[in-house]
């Protein structure tokens, strides 16, 4: 299949090839997601269908008709409503998710398998989404337009803290000594620390998407050159704040104190919010241009802040795209599929 994006986007290939990792795992990722694994009852069709529909709530038109274009819509049922629910959840309202939300999804049949895979499939397609604008915005292409997506405000019921948690689980989550070998594999590649880690261990359901995940996880957070990790991690904290991650702020908030050797910007985003004085013109420009990217998708991107107060170049701003993409899909996982817990150990994702 040609690469999604690139058709998406209606862009030239030759910048995101500067980061040929990411540009390999990100059609890697849609490849693993509409395919699915063997024993799923969440077939081809059905995943498609439910990618355009994700799209379409996430102001990315042309995404969906892609999606559409790769098969017919499944006939109605009470099963494929409730996915589509849940999609309303993932794209629109991830904080206010519960487990009750996961309790409707398999009141309707589907196993925590198929909850894990439907789940991975709607928050990438929120990646994807967000990747296509940056590119668009880097190439001079309109953005798509239209009303903004109806993103419900994050809910604040639980603090944000800088402090380590850890996630517990709301679907069944694979045990480790059940485990096939292609389970391991990944969990082993995945994190050294992922076969004790109830988030991992709830995502191995899905191998293959859990595989392309994670490299491009790691080919976005950790490639060489390019934007500042620095920046990369108030990014990722920004966007978890908007989004309501409180397990995610937490992890970002304190890479950004280690290699910052201050904590004090990061505390000041999990106290009043991604809005809040970072100290410097350029976190206030990486901090803006991730908010809007996460709040508004489908409207016009200014690049202006980023190339004059931050001193971006269009590779850097790449970099800075991948990794507000990455955490629209990150968030919503983590928000959807369990909730974090205080803790006195380092967390393990």
């Amino acid at each position: 299949m040609p690469d999604v994006i690139d058709s998406v986007a209606g862009t030239p290939a030759a910048l995101r090839t500067y980061r040929d990792k990411a540009y390999a795992r990100t059609q890697g990722a849609h490849d693993a997601l509409l395919t699915g694994t063997a024993d799923s009852g969440l077939g081809r069709d059905e995943r498609a269908a439910l990618a355009a529909y994700a799209a379409e709530l996430d102001g990315a038109p042309k995404l969906a008709a892609h999606y559409r274009s790769l098969g017919p819509a499944p006939a109605p049922s009470a099963r494929f409503t409730a996915l589509r629910r849940h999609a309303d959840l993932l794209v629109l309202a991830p904080s206010t998710a519960g487990p009750k939300d996961i309790a409707v999804l398999e009141d309707a049949g589907w196993s925590a398998p198929e909850i894990v895979a439907a789940s991975q499939l709607i928050a990438f397609v929120t990646y994807q989404s967000r990747l296509v604008a940056g590119l668009r915005a880097l190439g001079g292409v309109p953005a798509e337009g239209g009303e903004p997506p109806a993103y419900e405000v994050a809910s604040e019921a639980r603090p944000f803290t800088i402090d380590a948690l850890e996630w517990d689980a709301w679907v069944e989550t694979v045990d480790v000594d059940q485990a096939t070998p292609e389970q391991l594999a990944v969990l082993e590649e995945s994190l050294p620390t992922a076969k004790t880690s109830p988030y991992y261990l709830a995502l191995v359901h899905d191998v293959a998407a859990l595989r392309e995940r994670s490299r491009l996880y790691n080919a976005i957070m950790y490639a060489p050159r390019g934007l500042d990790r620095r920046d990369r991690e108030i990014a990722a904290l920004a966007v978890s704040r908007v989004n309501g991650c409180v397990y995610c702020a937490s992890v970002h908030a304190r890479r950004f104190a280690q290699l910052h050797k201050d904590a004090a910007p990061a505390e000041a985003i999990l106290r009043q919010g991604a809005e809040a004085d970072t100290g410097t013109p350029r976190r206030r420009a990486v901090t803006d241009f991730a908010v809007r990217l996460t709040r508004e998708p489908n409207q016009p991107l200014d690049l202006t802040a980023l190339r004059t107060d931050a001193g971006l170049g269009d590779t850097e701003i790449l970099d800075l795209v991948h990794v507000v993409a990455v955490f629209a899909w990150a968030n919503r996982l983590m928000l959807t599929l369990g909730e974090p817990r205080t803790t006195s150990k380092e967390p393990t994702a």
